[in-house]
């Protein structure tokens, strides 16, 4: 990190929400800081059939299957270079983001719901919280990842009863 990514999120004033930021694919993405494990290099990720596209598959976060989305296929329908893995805590276990690169930890200004983000419907709405910036660009913060269909926990072997 540096040079032209600091002087991109350097703007960035004590008001706001402390985040992850991350590129996927053409977007710049958050997530809340509170929800972020930890990051790494993409981990080996065996396919998972059956599950949605944004769904890569499965790996193993601590010694615990994980599921791995693919965060700019889930936001933009295209595959995106994966440059590391994002764990997120989820209802179920941890979720495995696989994302471009990170750029750090940041406070971010965002818009309210009522926003930019209230013109996002299905899908984006449940996924977009927000929108700020990072320079000129749109920054997306995105609420918890931890909507991974029920199929794919059930694959993963996810304890049986437990709310996603």
């Amino acid at each position: 990190m540096g040079g032209q990514y600091d002087d991109l999120l350097a703007a960035a004033s004590d008001a706001g929400v402390v985040a992850l930021v991350f590129q996927a694919g053409p977007l710049y993405c958050a997530l809340p800081l509170d929800e972020v494990v930890e990051t790494m290099r993409p981990l080996p990720t065996r396919p998972l059939a059956g599950t949605p596209p944004y769904v890569r598959g499965l790996t193993i976060l601590r010694g615990a299957p994980a599921p791995v989305i693919d965060v700019t296929r889930l936001l933009t329908g295209v595959d995106g270079e994966i440059v590391r893995y994002v764990a997120v805590r989820a209802g179920r276990g941890p979720i495995a983001c696989a994302t471009g690169p990170v750029l750090g930890v940041r406070r971010i200004e965002v818009e309210p719901p009522e926003g930019p983000a209230a013109l996002f419907t299905g899908v984006s709405r449940a996924l977009i919280a927000a929108v700020g910036t990072v320079g000129t660009d749109p920054l997306l913060l995105l609420r918890s990842l931890s909507a991974v269909p029920h199929e794919v926990w059930e694959a993963a072997g996810a304890p049986a009863g437990v709310a996603a």
